[in-house]
């Protein structure tokens, strides 16, 4: 079906490349799991297989990638499309439209099939994934798990025989990934090959036929799904790989008590959009030092939340205030800084130590140092950000949150799209960081939480559902 054989590719301008010599061999209806730390080359296998390398991105392909016995080098970029699906880690980045139904007809459209058809494949669609609720709606308005659910379902109108996912759990609720689950079980079931990159494993683990471990841009291992599951906890720990068993905050137990003489404090905060209620009611009240994770399932109002504490948006009613002042909206700009979930649009500068200068020239050299080698980055202090793996940019916006001279710091997301190891780093640096800032995470991620966070607050219909800190 697949063969990768003896593929090294290096993005242009890179100095080194992000696969040596790589070959892979994937059978009709295998499910096979692309895992390794972040930036060891899973994200380049996909490109490989979709086509994307070498028909659209520039660089230096050495090796052949065959589908079907056909070298995806004498094929088009369209010929490759009707076989290969993607569904890349943000969604937003493969949306031409701006509702859901014409984006579930797009892909059909393109292939020149007739209305009647379409119409007929589109009602297949909504029926076999269960996504009526998807139906008329502005992408825009969806939460991130929604979008996910809306880019598989477009693929899967086209029916490609092979499905390419790169980091499908990213950024979305438990609820989300189950979802996910249903439609892989789906797919499986119908004898599609797909091939998954990904950092949270637990959701996979009965699904996989192979693992492929990827070290540096090697192969380091290929595990059968027997031999991956039996892998020894220490052992997962070492490889940087994410638990295998779906994680559970219970250590949260103790109601936090809202308190107006705390350091931060959000009293009766209300606001809604186009006569929708978003947030109701919401009383938080924190002090410095605390690191509070903010959950909740997808379009709960998490992110509305935070945008209305760092002055992005404007409350309705209700009142914020730090060390006793109110603090009007444009003010908290100057008190809060915000990492957020879509970190490639807070980079501008032309290499990664340049953006610290950039946010804030009187940051220390020594500290960028530090920190850089911490997370790992020191090596590519002098890359351009735009050429960072995805888990290198998440790295990158923390370390630069981190280093901000601000009270409170937001960070939306932090741990998308990385590993065991750089999550634990990060983990490290934001409670190193936390003695003299409140820090706010927007997170899914469970086991992010239960190595950082102090407290948990639980956000459902925009409304606090629970605030509870350690027992």
């Amino acid at each position: 079906m697949i063969n990768i054989n003896e593929a090294s590719y290096s993005y242009k301008r890179s100095l080194e490349d992000q696969l040596k010599k790589i070959s892979i061999k994937i059978n009709q209806g295998e499910v096979i799991l692309l895992c390794g730390k972040s930036g060891s080359g899973k994200t380049t296998i996909t490109k490989l297989i979709n086509g994307l390398i070498p028909h659209f991105l520039e660089g230096n392909l050495l090796g052949n990638i065959f589908i079907n016995g056909i070298n995806t080098k004498q094929m088009k970029i369209y010929e490759i499309s009707e076989k290969v699906g993607t569904i890349f880690q943000n969604p937003k980045t493969q949306f031409f439209n701006l509702d859901s139904d014409s984006e579930l007809t797009f892909g059909l459209e393109n292939l020149g099939e007739n209305p009647d058809k379409i119409k007929r494949q589109v009602f297949k669609v909504v029926r076999d994934l269960g996504i009526e609720r998807l139906k008329n709606r502005n992408v825009f308005m969806m939460s991130g798990g929604e979008k996910q659910l809306l880019a598989i379902a477009s693929i899967y109108a086209t029916n490609p025989d092979v499905y390419v996912f790169d980091e499908p759990s990213a950024n979305i609720d438990e609820y989300g990934i189950e979802r996910i689950r249903e439609m892989l079980i789906n797919l499986k079931a119908q004898g599609k090959t797909i091939i998954i990159s990904e950092h949270r494993l637990y959701y996979l683990m009965d699904l996989i036929d192979r693992a492929i471990y990827l070290q540096d841009g090697k192969i380091k291992y290929v595990f059968s799904n027997v031999e991956f599951s039996s892998i020894s906890n220490e052992s997962r720990k070492k490889l940087g790989l994410r638990t295998f068993i779906r994680k559970k905050n219970d250590d949260f137990a103790n109601p936090v008590t809202f308190c107006e003489s705390d350091d931060f404090v959000v009293s009766n905060l209300e606001y809604e959009n186009k006569k929708q209620k978003i947030l109701d009611k919401i009383n938080i009240s924190g002090n410095k030092g605390d690191i509070i994770a903010i959950t909740g399932k997808n379009g709960q109002g998490k992110t509305t939340l935070m945008r209305i504490l760092c002055g992005l948006l404007k409350e309705n009613e209700g009142k914020i205030s730090y060390k006793g002042s109110p603090i009007k909206y444009k003010k908290r700009r100057k008190l809060c800084y915000m990492v957020m979930q879509d970190v490639i649009h807070q980079f501008f500068s032309e290499s990664v130590r340049d953006e610290f200068s950039l946010f804030d020239s009187k940051i220390d050299e020594k500290q960028i140092d530090n920190i850089l080698e911490k997370l790992d980055l020191k090596k590519l202090d002098n890359r351009h950000p735009m050429c960072l793996s995805g888990g290198q940019m998440q790295r990158l916006s923390v370390a630069l949150g981190m280093l901000m001279d601000r009270e409170i710091i937001i960070l939306d997301e932090p741990t998308s799209g990385l590993d065991y190891t750089n999550m634990l780093e990060i983990s490290k640096v934001i409670k190193e960081f936390s003695n003299n800032k409140i820090i706010f995470i927007v997170t899914h991620d469970n086991e992010l939480i239960d190595s950082t966070c102090n407290k948990l607050l639980e956000i459902c219909d925009g409304r606090i559902k629970r605030f509870y800190e350690r027992r």
